[in-house]
């Protein structure tokens, strides 16, 4: 024993001394588009096979340091670019120089995502089911907040503010999601609820949104038990830039004159958004603010959102890096439960006149990676949300304010050019005080190991292993293991194959398991006993490019869920309970092409667009053999572009077939979603002037029981930057 760890001490030593006495090369390079020769500043950069990178300044320069003598290849990418793969030879005490020109695409085709595996990797490198939503598509919706932007995504619908992956989290009233939401890799649930605040950074801050599908436990531990959503913000500007945008919408009428419950000219919303970044010397910030305000287009729909943002980081030498952000949201609206009757759906019972809450969160966290040698990186994380509930339940609430903290320690290793080992610790605290459910407080800790291991060039294959301990103070104790194996294997350059089966959970947040309270004309009854939701995910995919414009990605997927915790409600005695479902299916098919191609005519560029996605699954309680409530059969998205020079036309269609079963009203009539979205944007310059019109043709809407939609919606806004 003694002899090993001598062994092991050695090889420490050495590892720490061989960067000191080698020789180092390093990289110059510059990054342009390919069709004007404009430099690209932000362009990304990463060494393959190592932990070092770097990214374009304003001139479109870079330079990686401290690089083992050989040959390597890098890697460079940017959102609405071909990312583009170099060869390249360093010698020692040599400067290798490259300029690497990348080509503009409409559609993001194979975009750099970091979700597969907490590195970074090409989309269709990875061994699961991915989509990203990008800037482009987000500035191009107008979207005013993160349910906007990721509606139309793959696999992906709302009911409610409760997100859904490939049908995972069907309707719990608001607590608990079986989706786990990162910000910039960190998460961001409240700590009570384990809800998301769909408000709490301005669409402005984005650079794109990842989409895992399936169970992500391996890496990310709780609540990656039916996919993990990642929004990556925008990192400071090498120059000074100014960003905003504006955008209005005014609520038509409703379908039915019947309908009518006010003056509806008089009803829309408006949301405007300003940020600020630039790089100085070492230090880059950005600081955003937005305010979102509405009418609403129901009764008590009315909302004042209010959100301040800022991202700062610091670059040292040898590559080390800091990063910090904070975002505070405010938010202020009305709790619009259900309609008053099905001839009056856009108002309320005289009795819920005063459903009215206030919000505050604060989200915060810092990051320091420091790479020790060009195998060898270490990154450091703490973090924190709190967030406040007032007025929640239309009385005085008397609710203190929920407080979740973390921190993590990472490595990334590669011991060898076949081996990329990423290695971690995880800790989460979590405390939820309120006399609704009493003073609880819990935490998690949770060691993982993940190994890709690249068995030929064209072959890799990734095994990971979790362990975390739950343990709720003075209460429940949980250990839970979430082991993954992935394999990726390109026959062909233009054709990948994936295949992974992994482990997901969930454990119950305070709210599910304590809260006692009355709802109208239903009592909240507590369940203390409630176990860990668990789920054993299998996916397998195929993704083949025809021609550079033109892709397919196809997957089939079975998802095995145990202890799935779903809202029980007993009518007859007036009763929600939350309780263990002891086993249930999800599986099915998922569809994804997109296609671009610019076309010449008469000297003029013409650019269509067309991006297809169908998602069609099986739903099930096997013990009662019975469909999952409040979760669609069929998800179809269409989504369309032309562009004619500075003119940009689409056309968006969402489809989501009829739930089968609710839990409120099951004998009420219901119809599948159907919504058209009309858009036309006109760049002038740094300008972007916008108009379109939701749902298109007014269609009547009710995810959930006696809550409809919004209305047809007419929508305009300016966007640019200086």
């Amino acid at each position: 024993m003694k002899k090993r760890g001598a062994q092991i001490l050695i090889l420490i030593l050495f590892h720490s001394f061989h960067s000191a006495l080698w020789s180092f090369g390093q990289i110059n390079g510059t990054v342009a588009d390919a069709q004007s020769g404009q430099p690209l500043p932000g362009a990304n950069i990463q060494v393959l096979g190592t932990v070092l990178g770097s990214s374009a300044d304003a001139k479109g320069h870079f330079q990686i340091r401290n690089i083992y003598p050989g040959k390597y290849q890098i890697r460079v990418s940017m959102i609405s670019y071909r990312a583009k793969t170099v060869d390249i030879k360093i010698g020692e005490n040599q400067t290798t120089e490259v300029h690497v020109e990348l080509q503009e695409t409409p559609i993001e085709f194979d975009p750099i995502v970091v979700l597969g595996g907490k590195v970074q990797q090409r989309l269709d490198q990875a061994n699961a089911s991915l989509s990203v939503v990008s800037a482009r598509e987000i500035e191009n919706k107008s979207a005013t907040d993160l349910i906007v932007a990721l509606e139309s995504a793959p696999g992906v619908n709302f009911i409610g503010n409760q997100i859904n992956i490939r049908g995972s989290t069907g309707y719990t009233f608001g607590a608990g999601n079986k989706v786990l939401l990162l910000l910039d890799g960190v998460p961001v649930y409240a700590s009570d609820t384990g809800e998301f605040n769909w408000d709490m950074l301005p669409p402005l801050d984005i650079q794109q949104i990842e989409v895992l599908k399936g169970a992500g436990s391996t890496l990310w531990g709780t609540s990656a038990l039916g996919g993990v959503v990642n929004i990556i913000t925008r990192p400071p500007s090498r120059d000074g830039q100014l960003r905003f945008a504006y955008t209005g919408g005014k609520y038509g009428y409703p379908q039915y004159k019947a309908w009518e419950w006010t003056d509806h000219d008089k009803l829309y919303y408006t949301r405007g958004d300003v940020s600020y970044s630039q790089q100085m010397g070492k230090l880059g910030m950005r600081v955003s603010a937005g305010r979102f305000t509405s009418t609403g287009y129901t009764e008590v729909g009315d909302f004042n959102k209010y959100n301040v943002t800022g991202k700062f980081d610091v670059h040292f030498q040898n590559g080390l890096k800091w990063t910090s952000y904070a975002a505070f949201s405010y938010i202020h609206r009305g709790f619009f439960i259900q309609w008053k009757g099905p001839n009056d759906p856009y108002e309320v019972d005289e009795t819920n006149l005063d459903n009215y809450g206030r919000t505050n969160q604060l989200n915060l966290y810092t990051k320091l990676a420091i790479p020790l040698s060009p195998g060898f990186g270490l990154r450091f994380r703490v973090s924190m949300v709190r967030s406040i509930l007032g007025d929640q339940f239309g009385e005085t609430s008397d609710i203190n304010p929920s407080l979740g903290q973390g921190a993590e320690i990472q490595a990334d290793w590669i011991p060898h050019t076949s081996h990329t080992i990423t290695g971690g610790i995880n800790f989460q605290h979590d405390a939820g005080s309120a006399k609704y459910f009493g003073n609880h407080i819990g935490y998690f800790l949770g060691p993982y190991i993940q190994d890709e291991w690249s068995v030929l060039k064209n072959l890799r294959a990734t095994l990971g292993l979790r362990y975390d301990r739950y343990q709720l103070i003075d209460g429940l104790r949980e250990d839970l293991f979430s082991p993954r194996f992935g394999v990726n294997w390109q026959p062909w350059p233009t054709t990948s194959l994936r295949g992974s089966v992994g482990s997901g959970f969930r454990a119950a947040t305070i709210v599910e398991r304590f809260l006692e309270v009355s709802v109208m004309n239903l009592k909240v009854q507590s369940n203390p006993d409630l176990q860990a939701e668990s789920c054993w995910a299998y996916d397998a995919g195929l993704r083949h490019h025809f021609t550079e414009n033109w892709n397919l990605d196809l997957s089939v997927f079975r998802n095995d869920y145990k202890n799935l915790i779903e809202a029980h409600l007993d009518l007859f005695r007036g009763l929600i309970q939350f309780r263990n479902v002891g086993r249930a299916r999800v599986q099915g098919l998922e569809i994804t092409t997109k296609w671009s191609q610019p076309l010449f005519i008469t000297g003029l560029r013409f650019t269509p667009s067309v991006d297809v996605s169908l998602t069609a699954m099986d739903h099930r309680d096997l013990k009662w053999n019975a469909p999952l409530t409040y979760r669609p059969n069929t998800l179809a998205t269409l989504k369309t572009a032309f562009q004619v020079g500075i003119i940009n036309l689409q056309v968006d269609y969402r489809y989501a077939s009829r739930i089968e079963a609710v839990k409120i009203y099951p004998i009420n009539q219901r119809v599948p979603m159907k919504f058209w979205d009309v858009r036309l944007n006109i760049k002038i310059s740094k300008l972007i002037l916008k108009t379109g019109v939701r749902n298109l043709f007014n269609y009547n809407y009710a995810p959930m029981e006696s809550n409809l939609m919004p209305p047809r919606t007419y929508v305009i806004g300016l966007q640019g930057k200086i």
